[in-house]
């Protein structure tokens, strides 16, 4: 995409599946591109999140695709940057997940999932003339990914590199606000579809289990 050449582009979680596809285009497209995971000393859980909102603001990032969740950080990234850029033409595009609209069992994702989606579409309002800083939000169903780990017949699903290349052209220019996309691959028959949520569920459980800390152990 040659609008993308030497623009200044932030992804936080670039080190696998979408991100690291989004990552890898915008490097091949000419950007300027600066990635925030555990990898290279930008864990979103330590200090809140906000060594990854001040890294994002002091370096002026033109373009955000906020990718990562944690637990209240993602939505947090999300309302800091577009607050301090509300002078700013920039563009935040958020990866959210199409369990906005059916559960998996999976409360605080799919709550924080659903404010982030709920925040884009009622600024949408705003975009241009109060907030110049332009929001997108893609609900993203089941994608090629470890939460389908162990899951057969993959490719009924959504590949990591397509669902870049969704959250990538929102990047374009538009006369329009699209403040949500929802986006989602392939359903199998819903017996099959019940096993595959089951699955899911249990490793994005799994995941947040390793990764939150309860009260009673901090």
């Amino acid at each position: 995409m040659e609008m993308l050449k030497g623009k200044r582009v932030a992804i936080t979680g670039h080190t696998s599946g979408i991100g690291k596809e989004i990552y890898e285009y915008c490097q091949f497209s000419g950007a300027d591109v600066r990635g925030y995971s555990r990898s290279n000393g930008f864990d979103l859980k330590e200090r809140n999140g906000d060594n990854v909102i001040n890294d994002i603001l002091r370096w002026d990032a033109e373009i955000v695709f906020n990718h990562a969740w944690f637990p209240r950080i993602q939505n947090k990234i999300l309302k800091i940057l577009h607050t301090q850029w509300k002078d700013k033409e920039k563009v935040i595009i958020n990866t959210g997940s199409a369990t906005c609209y059916y559960s998996i069992g999976a409360s605080i994702y799919e709550s924080d999932k659903a404010e982030l989606r709920d925040y884009c579409i009622s600024k949408a309002v705003d975009y241009p003339y109060k907030n110049k800083c332009r929001l997108h939000n893609v609900s993203m169903g089941w994608t090629n990914s470890k939460i389908l780990e162990g899951v057969e017949n993959g490719d009924y699903f959504i590949d990591p590199y397509e669902a870049a290349l969704v959250l990538i052209n929102l990047i374009l220019p538009q006369n329009y606000v699209m403040s949500e996309v929802v986006c989602n691959g392939k359903f199998k028959p819903l017996r099959e579809m019940v096993q595959v949520r089951d699955k899911a569920t249990a490793n994005v459980i799994k995941d947040m289990s390793l990764e939150i800390k309860q009260p009673w152990e901090e």
